[in-house]
């Protein structure tokens, strides 16, 4: 953070170490993932977020959007000669996780608490979640901040602007592609979840009471629950990589 520090990294180094590929392996046709994990007054929104009204300021989620369309608009330019029938589609919508309810930040006028279904062949998902389709980075930076002023912040002795929700920032891109030796047109659809988590936090460190004691005990409670996927995960990883290592042998 501090500039004068030899290891201090700029917003556009920290896209560059972890944006450009994920965006990358995304045009691919790959779901990725990147999220901020950490204690409270870390950092992690101003690494997600920024201040996307400051572009030297701006941060992951803002620098993806706004390469994203500058890389469809430059594949469009190319392919717009060889069939007018290629063509991308972005879709986004943007939640956050407050008390274990899940609420809609595109709509916040919705106040129910939106229920996660699970769909045999896309996998997880939010019903009745808000998705809205952009064509530029305009529209989608309007929804950012549109959705930004909706998220539950509140003060604590650590952060005066601290997240009491984890926000998700989901962009589902389809890309449409003619084959000109088959006549026929196909899809390739992948998904970013881009994702700011609330700050594990202390009591006794953000002398929070009431209504911020039961915040933090429920961001607490969802982080270590995310450990233990994680954790999960990497052993069915460390499972797979013994048993490929025996079939190898």
């Amino acid at each position: 953070m501090d500039t004068r520090d030899p290891h201090f990294a700029t917003q556009r180094r920290v896209y560059e170490d972890l944006g450009v590929d994920a965006l990358e392996h995304a045009l691919e046709g790959y779901n990725v993932c990147i999220f901020a994990y950490g204690q409270t007054g870390a950092g992690k929104s101003y690494t997600m977020m920024g201040r996307p009204s400051e572009p030297e300021q701006a941060g992951i989620i803002p620098q993806l959007c706004r390469n994203l369309f500058l890389r469809l608009d430059g594949e469009s330019a190319k392919e717009e000669s060889a069939s007018p029938t290629n063509r991308s589609i972005v879709e986004v919508s943007y939640m956050e996780i407050y008390c274990e309810r899940v609420r809609d930040l595109l709509n916040p006028k919705n106040k129910a608490n939106l229920r996660v279904r699970e769909h045999p062949l896309l996998g997880p998902y939010v019903e009745d979640l808000s998705k809205c389709a952009v064509t530029n980075f305009d529209d989608i930076n309007d929804l950012i901040d549109a959705g930004n002023k909706s998220r539950t912040v509140a003060a604590t002795n650590m952060n005066e602007t601290s997240s009491r929700s984890h926000a998700v920032f989901n962009i589902v891109l389809t890309q449409k592609k003619h084959d000109s030796a088959t006549e026929l047109t196909g899809e390739r659809v992948s998904k970013i979840s881009l994702v700011d988590l609330a700050g594990s936090e202390r009591a006794d460190s953000t002398g929070a009471q009431g209504k911020r004691l039961k915040e933090g005990a429920n961001i607490n409670k969802s982080l270590t629950t995310l450990g233990k996927v994680i954790s999960g995960l990497a052993d069915v990883v460390r499972i797979f990589e013994l048993a490929s290592f025996c079939l190898i042998i």
